[in-house]
């Protein structure tokens, strides 16, 4: 019995319904302004993602929300705070924070990033980060890639997926670009976040 009582703790409560009602919160400001294909960024999904997992304090969930955007994240909050404190500028994967091309609140709405950062660094760590998880991460990114390519528009761009943030000028056919975006996210940006998780965390 208090094996059980243990194990149903690993997740504070009040963790779960808060991250539970800033997902709510977020999805119906989203939906609105910004429109469901939204949904479809990496980001987007370990969000929603980490609702079940925390509920359920499942180590897969967690741990695949996780290997999925770690990297990401870590690439958005330098972005973001260092431009926010004016230092050499590394990545500008978070420059739209800045530009004024939508309103500032909802603007704000996208520091929903840093307690994610925190979140998949902390569910791994308490609830311990299973290895098993990265094909799974690798066929998640590819269904998800080929979706975006399907249903959303080159204006929107989500997921990169009709222009790289980087070389943009690249020569590249429509089925050329979609084979190297999809080596590229699992090589260069799960895996290495995969192995640190592993490294740190793993069962």
């Amino acid at each position: 019995m208090g094996d059980e009582l243990l194990v149903s703790t690993l997740v504070p409560l009040w963790l779960k319904v808060a991250w539970t009602a800033m997902v709510l919160v977020i999805v119906l400001i989203y939906w609105r302004h910004r429109g469901p294909a939204n949904f479809l960024w990496f980001s987007d999904i370990a969000f929603l993602g980490l609702v079940p997992g925390l509920w359920l304090e499942s180590s897969f969930i967690v741990s695949l929300m996780a290997c999925m955007v770690l990297v990401p994240e870590l690439l958005w909050s330098v972005s973001f705070f260092g431009r926010l404190l004016r230092l050499p500028r590394l990545t500008g994967i978070a420059d739209y924070m800045f530009v004024e091309q939508s309103p500032l609140w909802l603007r704000a709405v996208s520091l929903f990033h840093v307690p994610l950062l925190a979140v998949v660094v902390w569910g791994p760590w308490r609830l311990g980060y299973d290895p098993g998880v990265y094909p799974w991460a690798v066929l998640t990114a590819w269904l998800v890639l080929l979706l975006t390519r399907w249903l959303t528009k080159p204006k929107e761009n989500i997921n990169h997926v009709y222009r790289f943030p980087v070389a943009a000028g690249a020569k590249l056919t429509p089925v050329k670009h979609m084979l190297v975006l999809m080596a590229a996210v699992p090589l260069v940006l799960q895996l290495p976040g995969h192995l640190l998780l592993w490294a740190m965390f793993g069962n």
